[in-house]
């Protein structure tokens, strides 16, 4: 039997208009309960500027946006709002404190009544238990630890949707595995997250959901199991000489969907490889790298930005 899903964020039309320019334009979203939704785009494609303006820190020009089941023009949108935290471009921690001591900072800014060990349980649930007796100073963690100590401190006040702008961005590849790792952990205790990402390959491993933006615009919103059913299938050829092979692969196999990026090109045109390898044999082409495999999101996203570019 399939659950039915409950919109816990949702926009309709929302624009921001900065003198002509629209960082976000006319923008229709649906964000789930249970959901790790990620946006992904480009720099400047106004991932940061959605992610602020729902969390209020800027307006809409245009359009509207509901939490929780509340449009941000009804009276009790406030309340509903202290389920939402928000971690926009930079985490806030201080530095100078260890980090039980940012935690009971937050409990008391918030007026959060925790206890000691339901603190120290914020700390474990994003995987910083080696740390809840340290007298080490978050200034002296690494940046993933940085990031994991301020998703404890948003986490203060129980918030049902989390907000996450770019949360990997400057981590190291174990910092991306720790991150990643929080995130899901959270996901199962009930946390619904919308991360922005420019980071496709990591967003792939972690989102249920996607929505891909670009200039500003939506140019799709997608399930994971959906965007896999729709994964095609690529070859990716990587040579010296490629603008030659290239042209020779295209005359031959009659190529309709494939990309040149540098010295590779990744066909997705149904073509067996073996029968690639023996037409590069036949005619003596050298290859430095051939492989087979299915199209990532990172290729989904590209394939989408070349069709709206031609359109």
């Amino acid at each position: 039997m399939r659950m039915e899903t409950k919109p816990i964020l949702q926009t309709f039309g929302l624009t921001k208009d900065y003198k002509g320019f629209k960082a976000v334009d006319n923008l229709f979203i649906t964000v789930n309960e249970g959901d790790i939704y990620g946006f992904v785009g480009e720099n400047g494609a106004g991932k940061t500027t959605l992610i602020r303006l729902v969390a209020g820190l800027i307006h809409p020009t245009q359009g509207e946006y509901a939490l929780f089941g509340s449009m941000n023009t009804d009276p009790e949108f406030a309340i509903k709002k202290k389920n939402l935290a928000a971690i926009v471009e930079s985490v806030s921690v201080n530095r100078g404190m260890t980090a039980m001591e940012n935690i009971r900072m937050q409990c008391k800014i918030t007026g959060a009544n925790k206890t000691e060990e339901e603190m120290k349980e914020l700390l474990r649930m994003v995987g910083l238990s080696d740390v809840i007796e340290e007298k080490k100073k978050a200034g002296r963690f690494s940046l993933g630890m940085r990031q994991r100590l301020g998703l404890a401190v948003a986490l203060v006040s129980d918030p049902k949707l989390v907000l996450l702008d770019e949360p990997m961005n400057g981590l190291d590849p174990q910092g991306f595995i720790d991150m990643r790792e929080t995130i899901l952990r959270l996901n199962k205790r009930g946390v619904t997250f919308l991360i922005s990402s420019h980071i496709l390959a990591e967003l792939d491993k972690v989102c249920n959901r996607v929505g891909f933006l670009s200039h500003g615009s939506l140019l799709e919103e997608i399930s994971m199991a959906d965007l896999r059913d729709k994964a095609r299938g690529k070859v990716l050829i990587s040579a010296k000489n490629m603008p030659d092979l290239s042209d020779k692969l295209q005359i031959f196999f009659k190529l309709n969907d494939f990309k040149v990026q540098g010295h590779s090109i990744t066909i997705y045109d149904k073509i067996d490889v073996n029968d690639i390898l023996a037409f590069l044999v036949e005619n003596k082409l050298e290859i430095e790298t051939i492989n087979s495999g299915e199209e990532t999101i990172e290729d989904y996203y590209y394939k989408l930005m070349h069709v709206e570019v031609r359109e």
